[in-house]
């Protein structure tokens, strides 16, 4: 008999769960990345950034209730390396005047419905770019898994730099690849959790 209710008292909580309001995750500072990739034929280079913020709604338990948010990057804050090279990149992106590279979610498919810590769930993000004032579809491949009350994300996409209107840099008569790949690994915790460990 003890045991009918247990089973029926986990299965009332994994029904309330799974129909509960959606939480605000947002990226844990120091925890969450933001790169690309670049190739050039004296050496392929990388530039990063942990500047970033961003915030999105999502009930781990049932995804299929919908994901929306947004992330955003400080160019300004990209790094590769080189000093020089990264002046001529700040140069490119005009971080001046666009201070900000912003990803808009607007939709998101799952191969399961539901988050743990067994295994990735496998994503596809669909959304917005928004570089230098540019707009542009953009879609993600991903991956995404619970880590105690925290959710893993990383995901990459493939982007060319002239589809948002600029020109691949060149460096001592040689041209950086127009296509990039950029990546992002983040760590997103429910907004109380920040707030609780300030």
């Amino acid at each position: 008999m003890i045991r009918r209710w247990l089973g029926l008292l986990a299965l009332a909580l994994v029904v309330a769960d799974a129909h509960a309001e959606p939480k605000r995750w947002v990226p844990v500072p120091g925890k969450s990345v933001v790169a690309f990739d670049a190739l050039f034929p004296t050496g392929n280079f990388t530039g990063q950034t942990e500047d970033l913020a961003g915030e999105f709604q999502a009930n781990p338990a049932e995804l299929r209730h919908g994901v929306t948010g947004w992330l955003r990057v400080n160019p300004a804050s990209l790094r590769t390396g080189l000093d020089g090279r990264d002046r001529d990149m700040w140069a490119l992106l005009d971080v001046g005047r666009y201070p900000e590279i912003r990803f808009t979610l607007q939709r998101l498919e799952s191969s399961f419905h539901s988050v743990t810590d067994r295994g990735d769930v496998l994503l596809t993000i669909s959304g917005v770019m928004t570089i230098r004032g540019v707009e542009r579809p953009m879609i993600f491949s991903g991956r995404l898994r619970q880590r105690e009350d925290k959710l893993w994300a990383r995901g990459e996409s493939k982007l060319k730099m002239t589809e948002v209107g600029i020109r691949p840099p060149t460096r001592l008569l040689m041209s950086v690849g127009d296509e990039i790949t950029v990546r992002f690994d983040l760590l997103l915790a429910a907004d109380q959790a920040i707030e609780g460990s300030r």
